[in-house]
């Protein structure tokens, strides 16, 4: 399924002069609703087969077998966890019943895997160090944050029902954990709020801003808005600055407090699409604005291209996923890339072609 931030892409490339919000969210409407029906017929064709299949099975024809579903991980320990290196949501081929019964996967970077409960079906977030996740709780109603190593969890001191992740949202949190951005379709659905734990507040944010990144205790607060063929960047406290380009894919904050990378474009008018990621990354002030410094990656493996930021390893490594154009391509992965000279090396490679949730990363 597209998120809504490639739907806007699309119509901008089209149609730059619109009110491209109002089309986006009509067009998403729209193809959401396809998808819809399309899975449903899916499903109604899927039931028909089955009763075929049953039907079949008393004439002398070979039964059609299912391809058996993954086998269960142990549940995640109470305490003494290492560090995430990845979670994923299972993809699911199975029966209806067996997809029911998927819940998240938590990958160490010591390679142990294990399971979360039945009351995190919700969202998921990692801390960019790994040592933390933030979950959806059905059973508390709330975002929970815990310490994997310790087992200590705290409880977000704002009540939500699930239908606020129905749809699109984003759970952007600080490097602690406790403090995060909830957000729902990219800012312009409730909730879009600042979410202090220790504290125990909780901020409202303008309508329309999507959180970028967001820093311990008072620390900075990083929100986008694109338009039209530009971007606003806004840490507050301070004046949004104007990006040239339409896009979402902004890493986190670097460890100096004002820098932000972001994912260079090339725009072809006789390309579909017209606008698409070049391979190369920007540096630029997020609170000044002005001069910015480009850098073509290199290292990453044939067949795959950067498509999203995340946290800063250094003060000059800034986390990659790259991911391939298409689906026949190599496997996604997750690279350090220097901002300097732009080499890159491999971390590690996705798990599973379901859900992915990477340390850090912005999404």
């Amino acid at each position: 399924m597209k998120t809504l931030r490639e739907d806007l892409r699309a119509l901008a490339e089209q149609a730059p002069s619109v009110d491209l919000a109002a089309r986006a969210v009509r067009g998403a409407r729209r193809r959401r609703a396809t998808r819809l029906a399309v899975t449903a017929a899916a499903v109604t064709c899927l039931i028909a087969g089955g009763g075929a299949m049953l039907f079949q099975q008393a004439r002398p024809a070979p039964p059609i077998v299912l391809t058996p579903p993954e086998t269960k991980a142990p549940p995640l320990p109470a305490k003494d966890v290492g560090p995430v290196e990845q979670a994923y949501w299972p993809g699911c081929r199975s029966v209806a019943k067996a997809c029911a019964e998927r819940a998240w996967r938590i990958v160490t970077r010591e390679g142990d895997t294990y399971e979360l409960g039945k009351e995190a079906k919700g969202p998921l977030a990692v801390t960019a160090d790994g040592r933390r996740i933030a979950y959806y709780s059905s059973k508390h109603r709330r975002i929970v944050v815990r310490d994997l190593a310790s087992g200590k969890t705290w409880k977000a001191p704002l009540k939500q029902p699930a239908e606020d992740f129905a749809a699109e949202y984003a759970l952007r949190l600080s490097p602690s954990g406790l403090r995060f951005v909830v957000s729902g379709w990219g800012g312009r659905r409730e909730p879009n709020k600042l979410v202090d734990v220790e504290r125990g507040t909780v901020t409202d944010l303008k309508r329309g801003w999507w959180p970028v990144s967001v820093s311990d205790g008072s620390g900075p607060v990083v929100l986008a808005k694109p338009y039209d063929m530009t971007s606003q960047v806004w840490v507050l406290g301070h004046d949004p600055i104007t990006v040239q380009d339409f896009t979402y894919d902004y890493s986190a904050l670097a460890p100096d407090g004002r820098t932000l990378a972001r994912l260079g474009q090339s725009f072809d008018r006789d390309r579909r699409p017209m606008v698409e990621n070049d391979g190369s990354i920007v540096l630029f002030d997020a609170v000044r604005g002005g001069r910015e410094t480009r850098v073509s990656t290199s290292g990453i493996t044939e067949g795959l291209r950067p498509s999203r930021l995340g946290g800063w390893l250094s003060d000059t490594e800034v986390t990659v996923l790259a991911t391939p154009p298409e689906p026949s391509g190599p496997a996604a992965a997750v690279y350090a890339v220097d901002v300097r000279t732009g080499e890159s090396r491999e971390l590690f490679a996705l798990r599973d072609e379901g859900v992915n949730v990477v340390p850090g990363l912005v999404r």
